[in-house]
């Protein structure tokens, strides 16, 4: 028998979920390779946003740095 779950693991299961049916949607719209690009983009002004909010300077450094090596990476 498996027990119930907590607060904490309902809120991220609920997350998880709603991230699924936001990047199948924009897969469904958009189509599979730029559907899944469009949610990537989605997904990092998010967490840029929050990062922002926080006044969190490291997060934001830290994510345009792997942005600029993703770009560097795919136009060398």
């Amino acid at each position: 028998m498996t027990r119930p779950l907590l607060k904490s693991e309902l809120r991220a299961q609920r997350s998880r979920d709603y991230l699924m049916a936001q990047r199948n949607a924009f897969i469904e719209k958009h189509g599979e390779d730029l559907g899944a690009f469009y949610f990537l983009v989605m997904l990092i002004q998010t967490h840029g946003r929050k990062a922002l909010k926080r006044g969190d300077t490291v997060a934001l450094r830290s994510l345009a740095h792997d942005l600029h090596a993703l770009y560097v990476k795919h136009t060398a």
